[in-house]
């Protein structure tokens, strides 16, 4: 059986949520205050409407000091990255200086033999000997030319991949520069959030000592569960939830105005009107 109270509008806990709407309606009703009521100023309503308040900024400022060193790390990272990738390239650079002073070697050998073979003409004793040089030098001359042209186009090669340094190294010098900066800020604003911190959260006990219990019970659960600004929200558009948008009953707003603590049936989250709040007559 349940018990109610309804010359005050009272519903007993284990009264269903009909019933309770039902109650509380006529209490409204029969005050004669259910269509165009403005929300009372002062009390729980405008305790929870600080709570709110408080609770948002504590949780900006909280994530402010969270996303700090998220970020700073973040930017750490990208720097190492675009360091690692000049790395890269300077070791590619190395790898096509040493192939062009090969292919120079090649060819400064290639020079050496054909000097040595031209000695060898000079001195050669039969006239087969000679024709047999002649052709050794002609052919070393022709593939001479072939490697003279690789090495040339190995060192240009090497030359032209040093214009990918400037764009990556003034990357990396442009990533340190905003490293920096946004150590410098943080590690500045840092002792002034963390005084905020502490100020707003002292506020927030002398905000939540004011509340009932019977609101106070609804809201530490709440606290608990999901924490910060979302353990609360407040009626916008004179009938949905600020939290998920969800339309509230007509019933629930009724027990709302009536002081009574109330959850969104969506999200859960403690309900509260805004201090102009007026049910539409339509």
């Amino acid at each position: 059986m349940v018990a109610s109270d309804d010359r005050r509008g009272y519903a007993h806990p284990l009264a269903s949520r009909f019933e309770r709407g039902t109650m509380a309606s006529s209490f409204l009703r029969r005050q004669g205050r259910f269509i165009g009521i403005m929300a009372d100023t002062g009390g729980i309503r405008d305790v929870l409407e600080q709570v709110h308040i408080i609770q948002t900024r504590l949780d900006d400022l909280e994530g402010r000091l969270r996303r700090g060193p998220v970020l700073l790390k973040t930017q750490e990272g990208n720097i190492q990255k675009m360091t690692a990738k000049l790395a890269q390239l300077k070791s590619e650079h190395h790898t096509l200086v040493a192939d062009a002073k090969s292919k120079e070697q090649e060819v400064a050998a290639h020079d050496q033999a054909i000097a040595k073979r031209k000695l060898q003409l000079q001195e050669a004793k039969t006239n087969k000997e000679y024709q047999a040089l002649q052709i050794q030098i002609q052919a070393d001359e022709a593939s001479r030319g072939a490697l003279d042209d690789a090495a040339l186009e190995a060192m240009e090669k090497a030359d032209q991949f040093t214009k990918k340094f400037p764009p990556v190294e003034a990357e990396i010098k442009k990533a340190q520069e905003l490293y920096e900066t946004t150590k410098q800020k943080f590690f500045s604003d840092k002792p002034h959030i963390e005084s905020e911190i502490a100020d707003y959260s002292e506020q927030l006990k002398t905000e939540e000592a004011k509340m009932t219990k019977d609101f106070r019970d609804v809201y530490d659960r709440l606290i608990r569960s999901v924490g910060g600004p979302n353990a609360l929200a407040v009626v916008e558009g004179q009938k949905y939830c600020g939290g998920c948008n969800h339309q509230i009953p007509v019933n629930s707003l009724a027990l709302i105005l009536a002081k009574k603590p109330m959850v969104c049936s969506s999200c859960a989250r403690l309900l509260y009107v805004p201090a102009d709040f007026q049910f539409d007559k339509g």
